[in-house]
């Protein structure tokens, strides 16, 4: 049980070796109070004649818009599904706002179901009105009308969806069609949860059956768009899904930060409602990028317009690279891994149970047709489908390699969740994987990653750069080895524990020599709210070419409802980029739900923050956990990052480690004391 920061006292362990020296890193603001987010967008509402709220009659229970239908002779109707009865309700709310600030008209209409939560805003804000349970809103030209007679619906079931789609068509004729879904998401879990109903999720096969079910009855084959306003969905699973039910996506491979897209960015099809989807698509990742900026948090964005019209050609070429992998997976095995390895990825996490394990298809494809003569033609077949695929794309500093859509590929088999096997109509990718992963299951044990040193002691020094470590490993695993990484920590002497404070990638020769290598810098990340400074671990990748250093953080974050329950802490992730001199240029807190959805934290200024570290016990079992009761108060824009220097005399413990693709490893370790 957590007890309220002020009732409880810090767990000491011996850590006296930590020198807080360090200037601090003052974190930005990035999620700021609904009042504070709504401001702006309020005034705009007012400036557009938006006033109070109108209760529209309803006569069934159908999740169906409220207001009088617009004329035939519209050109647009663009429909919002808001699961907002979730923590990103604030955010919810600032984005309603932003729609209120455009408003329909004759021939645009915008229309959105929204499911609010009873606990995170209880009160109107500007002229969203107050309510805790699902409404269907008319965004007009100066007023939102809302219905009262819905009652509480469950946004993560498909009929609810299908309601949806087909009310919006009926009461709102239009030449074109757009459906946007907002709300954690997930590349291939799906979206939500819908907390008010079980935290019940719209996976996959329920949002494919909810676009199904409601365009037939709307009399529709397919719309014009069709927008996930979510982390992490362009992904080749979910645009393979709605590729039946829609002409073009627009998603983020990336996760997303809570602001979400600007829908204020719905102005220029209101200017212009003889739009195409193509121009609307471009006009929403406009402003997306320019609300990041604004927020400071372009370094990771992502947002792709696809155009799922040529899906089909993206499945036969994607099959075509895929024929020759399967047909030798020995031999293809490595090619993969090298390829994957070098690929960008999305949804990272030091812990890789929470992470998504997804990579962008388009580098993949790219090294695949760098590595070996047999596969050059599939993959420029591959390639070339998938430019035809990708219209539009934006990214940030740190994301300039993603290239519009992302693919679930997990390097070793443990970390494969099995329910990926079980997903709808994903074609050629699940076989593709199952022929690896029994590839890595027949590696020879000659062939596998293991150094020469069979005591495990590395090679090692210490300079002005800090540690260095190096050693000599088998080199007829070479070919067959995927990654290299050091991991550091200092020792709990309480009780001989090894307190693992950070990763970062080592290096491994690719000329024959064998050797494998990495620099730590002998620093450790500290956060602090002011009061009190925790330790932190620190996942943390170098962006040479963009001089950028890319941190991920795991977190636990309990709210203050919970100080007083068994429940466990809520799973975050930090993602922080920085310059090379530590100044820290974009910083967003995300939550992971126990179904892999992610969203931006939208954490109670009085609830807790506690880093984690890995802690690994004499009898070599490990676990994640916090160096403290205490915590840090949950105020996010006022807590500090530091990168402190470890003091002479530290014990400090730091393996290099080597994988192979089959998911065998093997280590060499420094156990020494820092010099003076």
């Amino acid at each position: 049980m957590i007890r309220p920061k002020a009732q409880r006292h810090r767990l000491l362990i011996s850590l006296a070796a930590i020198v807080l020296a360090a200037a601090a890193c003052s974190s930005a603001d990035s999620t700021p109070s609904a009042d504070d987010r709504s401001g702006d967008q309020t005034d705009a509402a007012a400036s557009t004649g938006a006033g109070s709220d109108s209760e529209a009659t309803q006569t069934d229970d159908d999740a169906q818009p409220a207001g009088e239908a617009a004329d035939d002779g519209a050109d647009w109707t663009v429909m919002v599904y808001v699961m907002g009865d979730n923590d990103l309700e604030p955010f919810a709310i600032q984005d309603l706002l932003e729609m209120s600030a455009v408003g329909s008209t004759d021939r645009v209409n915008i229309v959105a179901l929204v499911d609010r939560h009873p606990a995170y805003i209880n009160e109107a804000v500007g002229p969203v009105e107050e309510f805790e349970d699902t409404r269907s809103l008319y965004i007009g030209p100066e007023s939102i009308e809302s219905s009262s007679e819905l009652g509480e619906l469950n946004l993560g079931d498909p009929e609810t969806l299908a309601s949806f789609i087909e009310a919006g068509v009926s009461d709102y004729p239009a030449e074109h069609y757009a459906v946007v879904l907002w709300n954690h998401g997930a590349p291939w879990t799906g979206m939500g949860p819908d907390e008010s109903n079980g935290s019940d999720i719209l996976d996959l096969a329920e949002i494919n059956a909810g676009f199904t079910e409601g365009l037939a009855r709307a009399g529709l084959d397919s719309i014009d768009l069709i927008g996930f306003d979510a982390c992490l969905m362009a992904s080749y699973e979910v645009a393979t899904t709605v590729a039946d039910h829609g002409d073009f996506m627009l998603a983020s491979e990336e996760l997303e930060p809570g602001h979400g897209w600007n829908y204020e960015a719905l102005q220029l099809l209101v200017d212009n409602p003889e739009y195409s989807a193509v121009d609307l698509g471009q006009a929403i990742i406009d402003g997306f990028v320019g609300q990041a900026q604004v927020n400071n948090t372009e370094e990771e964005i992502t947002l792709s317009l696809l155009d799922l019209r040529v899906m089909g050609s993206v499945e036969q070429a994607l099959d075509q690279l895929a024929q020759p992998l399967m047909a030798n997976p020995i031999a293809a095995a490595p090619i993969l891994a090298q390829a994957r390895t070098a690929s960008l990825t999305f949804g990272s996490n030091p812990d890789p149970t929470l992470d998504s394990h997804q990579i962008d298809l388009g580098n993949l494809v790219q090294h695949l047709g760098n590595a070996d003569s047999l596969l050059v033609v599939p993959a420029k077949q591959l390639e070339r489908a998938l430019d035809q695929l990708v219209v539009a794309t934006a990214s940030g500093p740190a994301t300039t390699g993603a290239t519009g859509v992302s693919i679930y590929f997990p390097v070793f088999a443990e970390h494969f969740r099995q329910g990926y096997l079980f997903l709808e109509d994903i074609p050629v990718w699940p076989e593709l994987l199952t022929s690896y992963y029994t590839a890595g299951e027949a590696l020879p044990e000659a062939e596998q990653a293991s150094f020469d040193n069979s005591e495990g002691e590395a090679q090692y020094f210490f300079d002005e750069d800090g540690l260095n470590i190096f050693d000599l490993f088998n080199a007829v695993a070479e070919g067959n080895i995927v990654a290299a990484k050091i991991q550091y920590g200092i020792l709990d002497e309480s009780d001989d524990s090894i307190i693992f404070i950070g990763e970062e990638p080592g290096e491994v020769s690719d000329d024959g020599s064998g050797i494998a290598a990495a620099i730590y810098d002998l620093t450790v990340l500290t956060i602090s709210d002011g009061e009190d400074t925790d330790f932190a671990y620190l996942d943390l990748e170098i962006d040479a070419e963009n001089e950028l250093l890319l941190i991920d953080v795991p977190l636990w974050y309990v709210p203050p409802e919970d100080f007083e329950t068994d429940d466990p802490p809520r799973d975050v992730v930090l993602s922080l980029v920085t310059d090379l001199d530590g100044n820290v240029l974009s910083e967003v807190y995300y939550l992971i739900g126990p179904d892999g959805t992610v969203g931006e934290l939208n954490a109670d200024p009085n609830g807790l923050i506690f880093p984690v570290v890995l802690n690994q016990y004499p009898d070599g079992t490990s676990e994640w956990l916090t160096l403290s009761e205490q915590g840090l108060w949950a105020n996010l824009p006022d807590l500090q990052y530091n990168l402190d220097p470890l003091e002479a005399g530290t014990w400090l413990y730091a393996e290099l480690v080597i994988y192979d693709f089959s998911g065998n490893s093997d280590y060499v370790a420094v156990f020494d004391q820092i010099p003076g």
